[in-house]
C-alpha cells in the first residue's frame, strides 16, 4: 500500500481505492491495515458461514475481491467498536435480518392470537410474499 503524509486519504480507505482494485490475499490485507491476520480470518470465516452476499460462490485459498475485503474491513470496523451478536449481524446482513424479523413477528402474532399453526404458516407465506414482490 501506498500512502504518505501529503495524502489526503486514510490508510484503510487508502487500502480500498488503491489496492482492492483487482485481488488481495487475506496475508496483504492484514498488511496494509496493520491488523492480526488471524482476526481478518475470523471475519472471513464469520461472514462466509452467514452466507454475506460478496462471498456467495467463494472458493478456499482464493484472492478477495474488492467486495469481500471491504466485507472483511467493515466487519472489523464494527467488531473493534464493541458491535457483538445480533446487532452485528444487523449490521452486516440487513436482508436477511429483515426478513427473519418479519417472520419471527408474524409468527408471534399469530400465537398471540391463538391462529393454529398450520394456518399461522400459510400466512405468514402469504404476507412474506406479498412483502417481497
Amino acid at each position: 500500500m501506498v500512502y504518505s503524509a501529503q495524502s489526503p486519504l486514510p490508510p484503510t480507505i487508502t487500502v480500498l481505492h488503491e489496492e482492492c482494485r483487482g485481488r488481495i490475499s487475506l496475508r496483504q490485507l492484514a498488511k496494509d491495515l496493520n491488523a492480526n491476520r488471524r482476526n481478518l480470518m475470523r471475519a472471513k470465516n464469520w461472514l462466509i458461514e452467514n452466507r454475506h452476499p460478496s462471498f456467495e460462490g467463494y472458493a478456499a485459498d482464493t484472492l478477495l475481491n474488492p467486495e469481500q475485503a471491504e466485507a472483511i474491513i467493515r466487519y472489523r470496523s464494527y467488531t473493534t467498536a464493541g458491535v457483538r451478536g445480533d446487532a452485528l449481524t444487523e449490521k452486516m446482513l440487513p436482508d436477511v435480518v429483515t426478513f427473519h424479523a418479519k417472520k419471527d413477528a408474524l409468527r408471534d402474532l399469530f400465537e398471540q392470537n391463538h391462529i393454529p399453526p398450520e394456518q399461522a404458516a400459510q400466512l405468514t407465506h402469504s404476507i412474506l410474499e406479498i412483502f417481497n414482490r
